[in-house]
């Protein structure tokens, strides 16, 4: 764990300077946000900057994550992995999963627990090209997911894990997300 919280800390200190673009209120397709790349070119998206964190990348042996966060209120950010994500009003974990995406969220959904209400899954594209599958579902005890499998032609299918302490099935600001999201 002592590897997560050094890796947390630096994506702290030097997100913004690193894999990320300049705020563009003008010229973007998505104006007031900055543009992030994946260090290891597997994706890029779009996202608000403040309030989200810099994403930050967890790598365990053959594991490779990368998060970003929007901290809770009070702004008690921590570097201990599991307490930020447990307290982040919304994050967002990015990973590459086997299959297609129709594939991919049926191997999700077969995984859930038991009380999980979850949406039916529907189809989605974005402005990049990648199409896929979303769904919507919610924990037991007030914890909301939407999940987004997406594929462009030729690329790896990708994951994006949103959870919330509030419903997400249809907020603008994930959507927005994304729609951004182009897979290399």
């Amino acid at each position: 764990m002592r590897a997560v919280k050094a890796l947390f800390v630096c994506a702290l200190a030097v997100g913004p300077a690193a894999g990320c673009g300049d705020i563009d209120a003008g010229t973007a397709e998505y104006p007031g946000t900055i543009l992030y790349q994946d260090p290891d070119g597997g994706f890029e998206f779009r996202l608000l900057q403040p309030p989200w964190l810099p994403p930050f990348l967890y790598k365990f042996e053959d594991l490779r994550l990368t998060f970003s966060v929007v901290p809770p209120p009070d702004d008690n950010v921590t570097t201990n992995l599991e307490i930020i994500l447990g307290q982040a009003l919304f994050s967002l974990q990015f990973s590459k999963v086997g299959g297609d995406p129709a594939a991919a969220i049926a191997e999700v959904k077969g995984s859930l627990p038991g009380g999980a209400s979850i949406e039916p899954s529907a189809p989605i594209s974005n402005t990049s090209g990648s199409s896929g599958v979303q769904m919507a579902w919610e924990e037991e005890g007030e914890v909301f997911h939407r999940d987004a499998f997406l594929a462009g032609t030729g690329t790896p299918t990708f994951r994006l894990h949103f959870t919330a302490q509030k419903d997400i099935t249809d907020d603008p600001m994930i959507g927005q997300m994304i729609s951004s999201f182009r897979a290399k």
